[in-house]
């Protein structure tokens, strides 16, 4: 007796006709020549549109901005260049190539001619106002008190006649201009303006107090090419090469660690930390030689980019190297994390596996599990600031964690901090900090938990003064990906971020 199958074999299915459903071939398929596809389960890849074979969860609808359309994402589909990037995980796939995007320079790009009169105009002053009122809300920052923060830039601004302070003025009209009115000439015209008298004071050397305007007016013009790059109107690193400026200047300052805590000098010093430590996690993960070797396609062309790879080398060398003493003006939580990102090593390394290595582990990671929130304050948080404060403190564990076992499997230590994690993230309307939702978003292993991070992002994005997200939406969505294709956890945890922080064109924004 010749069993039969329950349904059409898949050849007569794509043939649309009937199937005697004979097992284990169709006799159709065998009297006309054709090769029977078989009864059991094919999987393909969904086209583009099509509806009807797509395979998706619950979508979850994020407005990146005013400018940007509603865009809905699926957490289970996956392109070919997700397949790719996952063989090239796992070293499996040495023929794979990518056509490299476009490299710009990375440092400073040289200041234009004019130099625009610091008078305070009708205009001028309007600026002013709009940066106190809503721009202030936009810069980026961690654990500061944004009115007190905004009134020192006023200070510094207004504290005299310099070309420093002029220049920090200028800073902060470029930087309201763009916020309020977009990328017009005014505001590259007044940003111009701030670099300029930056060159001018330089060259006529920097002193005494002229040092922390300088300190200021870079950090103020690296948040201006942050947000082009966040909203897509320029697309490269020429925000890390202001940071670069402003810690070598730093380490120029005699002993930069001798402000009182709670004066103007030790809070922008903690500002600029913070900018320290997300952008060494950039560049811990950004097309380092653990990516390059797996994807030949991330290293410069010796030949086209020769000022580029110079410039990144200058950028790393810069970033391996902390400013003497600059995380104590920070709060404990981001001086750990800080630690975390400048002292982790590779299991490759020769230390790696020494007695004295394994011990401070163990320490760094009591410092973080015992580590007081109330150590962190400065007296005016809300509730959900002291909750972002401690999505700090878990992502720092978490990172640690990972990378120092160099493991992306699950464990009962690591699974403890995420549900900690994911229960403030249900709990917060808004975070404004990318780098605690990418380390705690990659541990999200559930439509579920993937969704509650996409929404928190949504959430935050509401706000029309928030810094445009849609950089680290599209991170997260492709390390899911690549989580999701890594069924054995066979890909370090290490290799994985850093292949899919390499993806992207210039060094992202963590900020």
């Amino acid at each position: 007796m010749v069993s039969a199958a329950q349904g059409r074999c898949w050849t007569c299915k794509d043939r649309k006709v009937s199937c005697d459903r004979t097992v284990p071939a169709c006799l159709k398929c065998s009297t006309t020549g054709r090769q029977c596809g078989g009864y059991g389960l094919r999987l393909t890849w969904p086209r583009r549109g099509d509806q009807k074979r797509a395979l998706k969860s619950i979508s979850c609808t994020l407005s990146w901005s005013k400018s940007t359309p509603y865009q809905t994402f699926h957490l289970i589909n996956a392109s070919s260049w997700d397949l790719a990037l996952h063989y090239v995980s796992l070293d499996n796939v040495s023929h794979f190539r990518q056509p490299p995007e476009s490299h710009q320079p990375i440092l400073i790009a040289c200041p234009l001619k004019s130099l625009i009169a610091p008078n305070v105009a009708a205009n001028d002053q309007n600026l002013l106002e709009y940066f106190q009122r809503d721009g202030i809300h936009a810069v980026p920052m961690f654990d500061l008190d944004r009115d007190r923060f905004c009134q020192t830039l006023m200070r510094i601004a207004f504290s005299n006649d310099s070309l420093a302070s002029k220049a920090v003025l200028q800073s902060i009209l470029a930087l309201s201009s763009l916020y309020r009115d977009g990328l017009q000439p005014l505001a590259v015209q007044l940003k111009d303006a701030a670099l300029q008298a930056l060159m001018v004071s330089v060259n006529a050397g920097v002193h005494g107090v002229d040092a922390i305007g300088h300190v200021v007016a870079g950090i103020l013009s690296c948040c201006f090419e942050m947000q082009l790059k966040s909203n897509g109107e320029i697309w490269n690193s020429q925000w890390v090469g202001h940071i670069v400026g402003v810690k070598e200047l730093i380490r120029d300052i005699k002993k930069p660690c001798h402000h009182p805590p709670g004066s103007d000098n030790s809070i922008i010093l903690n500002w600029v930390y913070y900018f320290d430590v997300a952008t060494r996690f950039s560049l811990r993960h950004w097309r380092t030689v653990l990516g390059c070797q797996s994807f030949p396609e991330l290293v410069f062309d010796p030949a086209a980019n020769t000022s580029c790879r110079l410039q990144t080398a200058l950028v790393r060398a810069s970033f391996s190297t902390p400013v003497p003493q600059l995380s104590e003006h920070a709060p404990p939580v981001l001086a750990l994390l800080g630690e975390i990102c400048g002292t982790i090593l590779y299991p490759w390394d020769s230390q790696y596996h020494s007695i004295e290595y394994q011990d401070y582990l163990g320490k760094l990671e009591t410092r973080l599990e015992t580590l007081e929130l109330s150590d962190s304050r400065v007296g005016n948080e809300s509730e959900d600031d002291i909750k972002i404060t401690d999505l700090f403190r878990l992502a720092g564990l978490i990172y640690l964690e990972r990378t120092s076992k160099s493991f992306s499997g699950q464990s009962p230590k690591v699974e403890g901090w995420v549900n900690k994690a994911f229960a403030i993230i249900a709990s917060i309307e808004r975070c404004r900090q990318p780098l605690p939702i990418f380390i705690i978003g990659c541990e999200a292993r559930s439509d579920e938990r993937r969704q509650e991070v996409l929404r928190l992002v949504s959430k935050t994005q509401t706000d029309p003064r928030v810094r445009n997200m849609h950089e680290l939406g599209d991170l997260l969505q492709s390390f899911w990906v690549q989580d999701d294709l890594d069924v054995e956890s066979e890909v370090e945890y290490v290799r994985k971020v850093s292949l899919v922080v390499s993806t992207c064109a210039a060094v992202p924004i963590f900020v």
